[in-house]
């Protein structure tokens, strides 16, 4: 026989030995995802080194004064750009959160002109929260309206947030203006559970079998050997579809919207498929070298955290210590969360954002097929 058919039959195995247990899995595929949507999806986020980009066009003192102003706070990471529309394509690509644009008429002595005008996406609701008003504060203290000032040389040493006062700022959110940070967290928490599901799924199940003798039981048997690996990593692919799935319900029922609608559940079933893939080779090369339940359990949990927590699964990416900004390259997840995320909360992703996510992944996930295939022959041989 084949390998491909041998694998569908112990496949077939595995996934009935899912569903004996399915109360049990289902459960704890709902309490994870539902603590962290409902309860963090609720609370405010701090947000430092926010990528804006900066349009000056007044190229007066005070608008350089502005722009000095904006550099010294620790919440902004700013880019100067000549071009107003290279800097609305930056933010349309996620390049930026924010496009400030200092219009000819800044400072504003008249509170029905604005002197700033700024573009913002609401895909990182809590950032907008806790940056917008920043830019307000800062364009007010130079309006010359009455109640205004200049900002302080102690908020510019140490980046403190102004209060905002006046009319100096026009503010537009061009993309997921429905946006909040639940939705933001529920596209890395689909990500989590993909990954959770995997290396909890096949991982411990070749490890269970391997305990009761089963494993001896196959390689007796006329079977080709690499399906018993394959027969794992596809259980496993197919039990974080189905968690990643009912995360994504419980998101909704908690008020999470898609901005993509009904398509975006292709994508996100495309993207689950790839990292379920990949992860569920990582689960056979750590069961290859471990033997025992609770060890497994230990190093799953130590490989899977640490990739989701930099993959800006909880927090943005902008928020991380800039010496983990690396390691968020080359985690897969960080390219899982970005296509999650686009379709929740943007409502559209370029074909060039696609492709280079689909690649990264790929590229992940046939590695570690091979991977796990070489380490683990020689355990079944």
């Amino acid at each position: 026989m084949s390998v491909l058919s041998d694998a569908l039959v112990l496949y077939k195995r595995e996934m009935l030995v899912f569903k004996s247990n399915l109360r049990v899995n289902l459960i704890r595929s709902v309490i994870f995802p539902l603590v962290i949507i409902v309860f963090f999806g609720n609370i405010g986020l701090s947000i430092t080194n926010t990528p804006i980009a900066i349009v000056n066009y007044a190229n007066n003192p005070q608008s350089m004064q502005f722009i000095s102003s904006l550099q010294s706070n620790k919440a902004i990471t700013v880019t100067s750009i000549t071009n107003e529309n290279t800097a609305l394509n930056m933010l349309k690509l996620g390049n930026v959160q924010f496009v400030v644009i200092v219009l000819p008429t800044f400072p504003s002595q008249n509170p029905n002109v604005p002197g700033v005008q700024v573009y913002y996406s609401n895909a990182q609701v809590s950032t907008v929260q806790s940056v917008l008003p920043i830019i307000n504060g800062y364009a007010a203290r130079f309006s010359g309206l009455p109640g205004s000032s200049q900002v302080s040389a102690q908020e510019q040493a140490t980046g403190s947030q102004p209060s905002s006062v006046g009319g100096q700022v026009s503010s537009d959110a061009l993309y997921a203006s429905q946006g909040s940070y639940k939705d933001f967290l529920t596209g890395g928490i689909l990500a989590m559970v993909v990954v959770f599901g995997a290396l909890f799924g096949g991982g411990i199940s070749i490890l269970s079998d391997r305990q009761l003798g089963t494993i001896k039981s196959f390689l007796i048997t006329p079977i080709n050997k690499n399906s018993i690996v394959l027969s794992r990593m596809l259980s496993g692919a197919t039990q974080s579809i189905l968690f990643a799935f009912i995360a994504l319900a419980i998101g909704i029922l908690d008020g999470v919207s898609i901005a993509m609608g009904p398509l975006a559940l292709i994508y996100i079933l495309v993207t689950t498929v790839i990292i379920g893939v990949g992860f569920s080779g990582i689960a056979m090369i750590i069961a290859s070298r471990i033997k025992k339940v609770d060890t497994y359990a230990i190093f799953a949990q130590a490989v899977g955290l640490p990739l989701w927590f930099i993959s800006g699964g909880i927090t943005p990416i902008s928020a991380l210590p800039s010496w983990l900004l690396p390691f968020s390259v080359i985690d897969p997840l960080t390219y899982a969360s970005d296509i999650s995320r686009a379709v929740i909360m943007e409502g559209f992703i370029t074909t060039a954002q696609l492709a280079t996510d689909l690649f990264a992944l790929t590229v992940f996930a046939i590695a570690m097929v091979i991977i796990a295939f070489r380490v683990f022959k020689p355990t079944i041989e």
